[in-house]
């Protein structure tokens, strides 16, 4: 292993890379048309990533997060319509899902009031701003879930082709 750099403010990219104790060198080998050199602009900000250099060193450092990092931090889309999404342990996630569905449930009548005649009005703007939250809380446990499920796969402790099997099955039913 290279010399470990001693800089400070280091960027997501040279932690993530420092995490897996990869030199650049190493780091390129994982990846299809990433340099060293390419690298090192990238981890110096003299050098902003296209998405397919984030895909790349996100499957080289075994850390499907960096994709939602670089979309809702650095894409200008993304930056507006991407939440973050910071890893989490399974029985975090599921408990964060439930709590959220359970808070959720008892709104779904005053949802349907709403939603009746297809707008929504002044009066029921409060009402309406509740549940959008509440609904936006579930997404975002549903997104860590799938990132999860990412980063496990990646690991090799779970097998997403019979995941994607079943849930396959499951849609067709």
């Amino acid at each position: 292993m290279g010399r470990r750099s001693t800089r400070e403010n280091k960027n997501i990219y040279q932690l993530l890379r420092e995490e897996q104790e990869l030199t650049r060198r190493e780091a390129s080998d994982r990846m299809t048309g990433i340099s060293p050199a390419r690298l090192e602009k990238f981890e110096y900000e003299t050098q902003i990533p296209e998405p397919y250099d984030v895909v790349q060193m996100a499957e080289a450092y075994h850390r499907p997060d960096l994709c939602n990092y670089y979309c809702s931090h650095e894409c200008a889309i993304g930056h507006k319509y991407v939440p973050e999404v910071a890893l989490s342990d399974l029985p975090d996630i599921i408990l964060e899902t439930i709590a959220g569905l359970n808070a959720l449930t008892p709104l779904t009548g005053r949802l349907i009031q709403i939603a009746r005649d297809g707008k929504i009005t002044d009066d029921e703007i409060h009402d309406f701003a509740a549940i959008s939250a509440k609904l936006d809380e579930i997404s975002l446990a549903i997104d860590t879930l799938n990132l999860w499920v990412d980063k496990t796969a990646g690991e090799n402790q779970l097998n997403l082709e019979l995941l994607n099997e079943e849930k396959k099955k499951l849609r067709g039913r």
